[in-house]
């Protein structure tokens, strides 16, 4: 399987790279796709979206052993499954994987980190988690991120927007509770 991957890679040393980060990553990826679907075949799509979608757009892989990597590969992968998830049993029920980042953005950067967790894990849908970890910690446009789950561009607005509502609503809330 991996043969499939490497043919999209350039250069030698990319796929010595590429090859190192699936024989460190596929298990862990796995599990985490399992834990999301409960289906083995669904968890096997998702690792190898996951890795497919990689090796196109490997030059966003630094370090492979980097935490940063590791929860990079675990965002995309929570995502695929979510995704698969989905539209398996029309539901939204899968849990994610905080990494520990907050969202950076002016308004939240008056609250402190752990209460942005908090809040975060427990206001937002598994989607509207995983989009936020691609737009504002890894960085990607809407455009890319309705390009990875085959989504509307204004879906992903949307759903951005109605989640930092929710957030900003929630901690409001939290402050007068406070006072």
């Amino acid at each position: 399987m991996i043969s499939l991957f490497l043919n999209l890679i350039d250069n030698q040393t990319e796929k010595e790279k590429f090859t190192q980060l699936y024989n460190t990553y596929k298990d862990l990826l796995y599990w985490i796709a399992l834990k999301k679907t409960n289906n083995i075949e669904d968890a096997e799509e998702c690792v190898q979206e996951t890795f497919l979608y990689v090796a196109k757009n490997f030059n966003k892989i630094g370090e492979v052993d980097s935490k940063k990597t590791k929860c990079y590969l675990s965002t995309i992968v929570t995502g695929f499954a979510i995704d698969i998830y989905n539209k398996s049993q029309r539901a939204s029920s899968a849990s994610y994987d905080n990494c520990g980042k907050i969202i950076q953005s002016q308004y939240f950067e008056s609250y402190d980190a752990t209460e942005l967790l908090v809040v975060f894990d427990e206001i937002l849908d598994e989607e509207s988690k995983v989009f936020f970890y691609l737009k504002y910690i890894y960085k990607y446009k809407s455009k890319e991120i309705a390009e990875i789950y085959r989504v509307k561009d204004s879906y992903v607005r949307k759903k951005l927007q109605y989640a930092k509502e929710k957030l900003k609503k929630a901690l409001e809330g939290r402050e007068l509770k406070n006072e």
